[in-house]
Parts: structure tokens; sequence; C-alpha cells
């Protein structure tokens, strides 16, 4: 039997791309990993609707103005959105112009002549308070508090904890063999896998951590039990925001908590603070060449507040 058309059958009309889609489609002219994609995409959505309300019509990578961009800072600006969003914000609209074969004109909107605030690098977030932590551990459910000790003597991200089910048991054997490093894989910011330095005095609490999970996983597949991972993450910060993990004393407090330790051994080890700083940023997922983003994000408060 013929499939084909019968002659003079209107074809199916190919629905036209959003503005979203146009940026979201250049942008993707390279690798990102997931959550480099999630921002992107909240980028373009957020400059599609600029778009329309001005009444720009069917802008994308390959037409959009000097002017144009300008607008929408200074819209993100009256709208109170942070500095360093609005920076992000071009950097994700400089890649789709790349990707559309704009390069010049993404070199050409730099911050400055956008007129993009200049925003601070430097965090004021500190470690986690000790006393309300032990608390914490006190009051929490049993599989919240394997959470927690996974972040706090693992230092992971909290993607990483929710995915680190697939490796508990390899981390078990590797720190029970008198391994000093663990592999994170899993759950790891944009697939970048990393070995985790755990310092020779804190293994035997890093191992605790990672057997109290394992236990939370015998009974059940996952160890945040939740049907996506959006709804993980909203459980996991529900829990700890209703234990007091939250605002100074949130889920990231408890990694800056890991990369003092970790700065610490690594100084009375004899490093430099330069060196000790570099080897932070490679535990924590950040690469090598991040050592003064680190101090400024994870430690600087601490000290400052210490001094």
């Amino acid at each position: 039997m013929s499939t084909n058309k019968p002659t003079g059958a209107p074809s199916k009309p190919n629905k036209p791309r959003s503005i979203e889609a146009k940026f979201m489609a250049a942008s993707l002219h390279k690798g990102a990993g997931t959550l480099t994609k999630q921002k992107m995409r909240t980028t373009f959505r957020a400059f599609a609707s600029h778009a329309k309300e001005r009444r720009y019509g069917p802008v994308d990578p390959s037409t959009i103005t000097e002017k144009q961009l300008g607008n929408y800072v200074a819209l993100r600006i009256e709208a109170g959105i942070t500095a360093r969003t609005i920076q992000n914000e071009m950097s994700h609209l400089r890649r789709a112009l790349r990707g559309a074969g704009r390069a010049e004109l993404a070199d050409a909107v730099t911050n400055a002549k956008l007129g993009v605030p200049k925003g601070t690098r430097i965090g004021k977030g500190r470690v986690v308070d000790e006393r309300l932590l032990a608390q914490v551990l006190v009051n929490a459910q049993t599989d919240t508090r394997a959470w927690i000790q996974l972040e706090r003597y693992l230092g992971l991200r909290r993607e990483e904890m929710i995915e680190s089910h697939k490796s508990l048991k390899q981390w078990e054997k590797a720190l029970a063999r008198g391994q000093s490093f663990i592999t994170v894989r899993h759950g790891a910011k944009n697939g970048r896998v990393r070995d985790t330095f755990i310092p020779p005095q804190f293994r035997e609490r890093a191992l605790a951590a990672i057997r109290a999970a394992l236990e939370v996983t015998t009974k059940r597949q996952y160890l945040v039990n939740s049907p996506n991972d959006k709804a993980a993450k909203q459980q996991v910060h529900g829990r700890f925001a209703a234990l007091g993990l939250e605002g100074e004393d949130s889920g990231h407090s408890l990694r800056r908590a890991f990369c003092r330790d970790n700065y610490e051994y690594y100084l009375g080890e004899g490093h430099s603070a330069k060196e000790a700083l570099a080897m932070c940023s490679r535990d924590l997922g950040h690469g090598e060449g991040r050592g003064r983003w680190i101090w400024n994000n994870y430690l600087r408060a601490t000290y400052e507040q210490q001094a």
C-alpha cells in the first residue's frame, strides 16, 4: 500500500521555535552540564519575556542588537536583580551570540559598555555553627542525619549527596582500605569527576557517615526517596530548614566547614596558604586554579569573624 500523501494535500507547517529555544540552541555549540543548561534556560526565558514586552519581533542570536542587550540590562537593574546574576546572564547571551557566528559582537558588548554593575566575588558565608550542628544531628531523622553528615564530612554538593547512593559502597571500600581519596562522580557539577582528599584524622568520621547512609539504602533504593531530582532537592532543603540549617547555617555552610578542616590540615603539613587553597579547590570540585575564589567564598568570612 502506498503511503504517499495525495497530490495537493497540504503539508503540516513546522511550528516556529520560541525565542528561548533559538537562544538555547545557539548556546549549545559547545558542551554544557545540566546545571549550566538550567541557568542558561532561565536567562533566555527572562530575555524572551523582555523581548515580547518590548515587541522586538522574532529576535534570535543572529539578529539581536547591542541596543536590545543594553535595554535588557537596564530592565534587570531596575528590577533589582543582583550584579552577579546580570553578569552571568550576559555571559549566557554572549555564548549564544558566538554560537550564531557573531563572536565579534559578543566581544564588543562588554559588561562595562552595556552598563552591567560591578559585583563582588567575596562571599559572606561562614562555616556551620558547630553547636547548632551538634543539636541538629541529635534531633534529625535517621536519613536526614546521614544527608547532613555526608555534606559535612565529605564536602559533597547537594546534588552529589542526593546521587551518592551510586557510590557509597566504593567509598566505604576505599576508606576502609586506608585510602586517602574518594572519587565523586555522580551528580558532579558539569560532569567533572574529582578525587576528594579525606585527611587521616577525619577518615573515621567520613567512614561512619558513609556507613550510616548505606544503612538507609538497605531499606529503600535511594538515599533521598523522591520521585525526581527536583523533589529530592526540595525535600532535603525543607528538612534542613526545619532543623535550623538555613540562612547563615544553610546546607552550604556544611561544605565550608569541610573546606576549613582540609585547609588547616594542609597548612599543618607545611603547605603555603596558596598551595592549601589550590588543594581545597580541587577537593571541592572547582579545579586547582580557583584558590583565591575558595578563600573569598568559603573561608574568608569565618576567619575574619574569628579575628
